[in-house]
């Protein structure tokens, strides 16, 4: 076996696990941050964007990355106002955020059932429905925002 290319393919696999801890927390800062955290990955993925591409090809990646970032922090901006109207959002969010911090520890079923028992929080707030749709659609429109980080972050390097 060639060590050079060994080398090569372990360094290039690290740098893969890297950019995926980089791109996970850009989907975790939109999450949790909000508009903020959108903010702050779409400064990230520049950043990606500018150390992997030069000249019109940065332009190429930049212009849909800026105006999808933007498209992102209106609509939070937008459904997080008109959630805030329901007043349903304060303790789902919270109890959301628990689900997920349980959940990065233990397997999904079990992380249901744990934190069904120790909080005593339900899933879904008895409220009209409604309310209960505006209330999960910030927290749904993070996840898309954090997925589609993700994505496009996976598009700019390869």
């Amino acid at each position: 076996m060639n060590m050079a290319v060994g080398e090569r393919g372990f360094l290039g696999f690290i740098l893969l696990v890297l950019l995926e801890v980089i791109l996970l927390l850009s989907a975790g800062m939109t999450f949790f941050g909000g508009i903020r955290g959108a903010v702050a990955a779409t400064v990230v993925l520049s950043g990606i964007n500018y150390l992997t591409h030069e000249g019109g090809e940065f332009w190429h990646w930049e212009i849909p990355l800026l105006i999808g970032g933007l498209i992102g922090i209106l609509l939070l901006f937008l459904i997080g106002k008109k959630a805030n109207k329901t007043q349903v959002i304060g303790g789902f969010v919270g109890g959301l955020s628990g689900l997920i911090f349980l959940g990065a520890f233990a397997t999904p079923i079990v992380a249901l059932l744990i934190w069904a028992l120790v909080l005593g929080t339900g899933l879904i707030p008895k409220y009209k429905k409604s309310q209960v749709l505006w209330s999960l659609a910030p927290s749904f429109l993070r996840i898309i925002l954090g997925i589609g980080w993700i994505v496009y972050g996976n598009l700019l390097v390869h």
